[in-house]
């Protein structure tokens, strides 16, 4: 699956103009083809043109049945099927980029030990379903991500929005004072003590254009 991906992207990669090197019944080969395939498979190190003649033929070949798989595949499998191959693709890519303890993964497998049995009911072992627990975890803290960032509506109304984040403190009440260091911006500070840079601003009766100078005393809310 992974590599009927890589073909797909290699292919739509592969610029109109390119050099056609070959084919294979009636598909082109072009040398932006091979040369993606070495960067891969060489590092970088080799390019198309500097392939030996014997080497150049049997590169054709490996692209001539990497083609003729894709191509294949793309007229049998189904657009639907198409686009559930790229979406697990797509969300395993993303998953990878997390990085799940062991700690999550073992309590993820305590918690849901009744549902790891065998044919025979028996527990399944931790070692033999650790990795695709981590996967797993991985997989919704990323489809959670996104639906976190989702505009999602029903009948015409909208039910769910991007949760953005907002102020946890009251501007009027109590306060401390901070003095400001060196390096100190306004947003900085408003951030530190999560208000907006505007309720900073409206705490200590600032206009926009104030500059806030070292050493000066700004009220914050209390901690």
């Amino acid at each position: 699956m992974k590599r009927f991906l890589v073909l797909c992207a290699l292919l739509m990669a592969t610029a109109v103009s390119a050099k056609t090197i070959g084919t294979v019944n009636g598909y082109p080969i072009d040398e932006k083809e091979a040369n993606a395939f070495l960067k891969i498979a060489t590092k970088g190190k080799v390019t198309y043109n500097r392939l030996r003649s014997k080497d150049k033929k049997a590169l054709v070949e490996r692209l001539a049945i990497d083609k003729l798989v894709l191509r294949t595949a793309m007229k049998e499998i189904s657009k639907k099927e198409q686009e559930s191959i790229i979406a697990g693709f797509w969300l395993r890519k993303k998953a990878s980029k997390y990085k799940i303890s062991d700690k999550e993964v073992k309590q993820a497998y305590t918690e849901n030990k009744k549902f790891f049995k065998d044919k025979k009911g028996k527990t399944i072992p931790f070692s033999k379903v650790k990795e695709m627990i981590r996967n797993s975890i991985a997989q919704k803290k990323a489809v959670a991500k996104m639906i976190k960032k989702a505009k999602i509506t029903m009948g015409g109304k909208v039910i769910s929005m991007p949760k953005t984040k907002s102020s946890n403190k009251k501007v009027s009440g109590k306060y401390s004072l901070y003095t400001v260091k060196s390096g100190n911006t306004l947003s900085g500070i408003a951030s530190k003590y999560k208000i907006s840079t505007k309720e900073l601003r409206k705490m200590n009766g600032m206009d926009a254009e104030a500059i806030i100078k070292i050493g000066q005393k700004l009220k914050v809310p209390a901690k």
